[in-house]
């Protein structure tokens, strides 16, 4: 471990899990490391726990101001390689990590916090953390990270968060240091993880669960293509606004989005890869449920989580038939602090015939703007009066510009209409319009072309329903 002195303690023993991340990162086999097949690769193995995993719950509450409470927990990291991972502190050449919240209440799942990132210095190399070959921690100096060795941040430490998200491309893990922003606000909240008392308070929160995760950003890690797997997560439990305790283990390299299918297994989340600057992958995710109301309409939720993406996310479309009633329509974000630059406004609304699309500025209109950036995790609902379908094509466009216009990736949306949902559409466009008067008119007492009631034949009171109906959505 490391105090706030920098003083290099090798204590006790860690033991990792030789898996792939959830979510499609590669291994160095896959990647190919380096020219000679030489590689790094940094990623989170233990979040809010002391002891190596051994035991121990390491999350910390710092007080409270103005509507905020501060908390931080530790993290360990582990390098998986088979060469020296850098750890220039004071540099742009080393890590930096992040922390962020999660809660899964009454079947929703929102990110509810998140802090400023903690800029790494000295690693040292603890013991126990075995590379795939399992060779060992072997040790080096304050400024690099030995291959198979470990290195600690204590709460107090990941507390002091003093870089700002939004000068960080966590695809390349490039920045420029120094950083151009400080935080700023009381120290009890300034740069840590920052909560809403209402959002964890026990008994304003009845059955909810709570996940904290960790993520370090690992300069040129990219280059390997062993950079879609630095996020873990673990699940704890609030006591109250101050106190805390955790549950269960870290699970390692699998970012906190899977957190809601472990809540719940009928939880889909599936894998999106974008395409960067360069033309190389980065990581994100779109996970969802649809639930019945029980009184004739359904939930849907949906969450777009950005792991690593550089360009990030700047909107969220659905296919919903234009016949099919909405309601209940919410965005949920999250609030930057302590004198971050991005822009909370929210997301905009649009219904435009069969899709429906929550969105904002681009990087172009706006540098600043509410995009879903990395380590970042946002939500869409609603309720809609059908039932599910699956494999409907969802979009999400990029804030940042260059190679495609978004992605895409399958989810549940809700079915078409059924029945005479909509019966003066005679024509199935879903919308009365003088198309569909025309039918009527056309098939007037000759056949059932225009038949809306089911009588067997077209006649006057096909045409009133058509007219009833005129101009009506389907």
């Amino acid at each position: 471990m490391k105090n706030l002195c920098g003083l290099r303690v090798a204590v006790g023993a860690l033991s990792c899990v030789g898996v792939l991340a959830v979510g499609g990162a590669l291994n160095s086999v896959q990647a190919g490391g380096g020219a000679d097949g030489d590689y790094y690769d940094v990623t989170t193995v233990f979040v809010a726990e002391e002891n190596y995993g051994g035991g121990g719950h390491d999350m910390e509450f710092y007080g409270s101001s103005s509507g905020k409470v501060g908390w931080a927990v530790g993290t360990t990291s582990c390098n998986r390689g088979n060469i020296v991972a850098p750890w220039y502190g004071g540099t742009s050449n080393t890590p930096v990590i992040a922390q962020n919240c999660y809660r899964y209440k009454d079947g929703r799942f929102e990110q509810i916090g998140l802090s400023w990132l903690k800029h790494s210095f000295c690693a040292i190399s603890e013991p126990g953390c075995d590379t795939w070959e399992g060779d060992g921690c072997q040790s080096t100096g304050c400024d690099t990270l030995g291959v198979g060795c470990a290195d600690t941040y204590w709460a107090d430490l990941n507390a002091d968060g003093d870089a700002p998200r939004s000068e960080i491309n966590a695809y390349t893990g490039i920045y420029n240091y120094p950083f151009l922003l400080s935080p700023s606000g009381p120290n009890s909240i300034r740069g840590k993880i920052q909560l809403s008392p209402e959002d964890i308070q026990p008994e304003d929160n009845p059955g909810a669960r709570y996940f904290m995760e960790g993520q370090y950003v690992e300069p040129n890690e990219y280059q390997f293509g062993v950079h879609m797997n630095n996020a873990s997560y673990k699940e704890v439990s609030f006591n109250s606004i101050s106190s805390s305790s955790g549950v269960g283990s870290t699970q390692h390299m699998v970012p906190g989005v899977y957190a809601w299918k472990a809540c719940d297994p009928q939880v889909t989340v599936t894998d999106i890869y974008t395409v960067e600057e360069d033309g190389g992958p980065a990581l994100g995710h779109v996970a969802y449920r649809a639930s019945d109301n029980g009184d004739g309409t359904w939930h849907y939720e949906y969450v777009l989580h950005n792991q690593n993406s550089h360009r990030s996310f700047r909107s969220f479309s659905v296919p919903v038939p234009a016949c099919v009633s909405i309601s209940g329509v919410e965005f949920v974000d999250l609030d930057y602090h302590s004198g971050e630059v991005i822009d909370g406004t929210d997301w905009s609304f649009a219904r435009d015939g069969d899709m429906i699309t929550w969105s904002t500025e681009s990087h172009d209109s706006n540098p600043n703007g509410n995009a879903i950036r990395w380590a970042t995790m946002y939500t869409f609902r609603f309720d809609a009066s059908t039932a599910p379908v699956s494999d409907a094509d969802g979009f999400s466009a990029y804030f940042r510009s260059g190679i495609d216009d978004g992605v895409g990736f399958e989810l549940d949306r809700p079915g078409d209409c059924l029945g005479n949902d909509c019966p003066g559409d005679l024509n199935d466009d879903n919308v009365v319009s003088v198309e569909d008067i025309l039918v009527v008119l056309d098939s007037f007492n000759l056949n059932d072309s225009g038949d809306t009631d089911g009588d067997g034949d077209t006649d006057v009171v096909d045409l009133l329903t058509v007219i009833g109906e005129f101009g009506s959505s389907c």
